[in-house]
């Protein structure tokens, strides 16, 4: 069975990381699975150190775009009640 080639570029806020070698798998389902494994994994490293709230993983074949991985992270604080003026 021939296994197809899939890229994985990786974007972070304003960086980009082409993925020019890429790796082979059986089929896209198997891409997609690497995919959502490695943009978590990004995810992960870049929101714990505060350097990217955004992550998103392209997977494309060597000719077109395939899948679009998009994670971010939204932080809410929690909301203060207001305070109270005494006359």
């Amino acid at each position: 069975m021939r296994h197809a080639r899939f890229h994985f570029d990786i974007r972070d806020d304003d960086r980009f990381t082409r993925d020019d070698e890429g790796k082979e798998f059986a089929d896209v389902k198997a891409a997609r699975k690497e995919a959502v494994e490695t943009g978590a994994s990004i995810a992960r490293d870049v929101f714990m150190s505060g350097s990217a709230d955004h992550v998103v993983v392209d997977v494309r074949d060597d000719h077109d775009p395939l899948i679009k991985i998009s994670i971010t992270l939204n932080v809410e604080d929690p909301v203060r009640p207001a305070s109270k003026k005494t006359a």
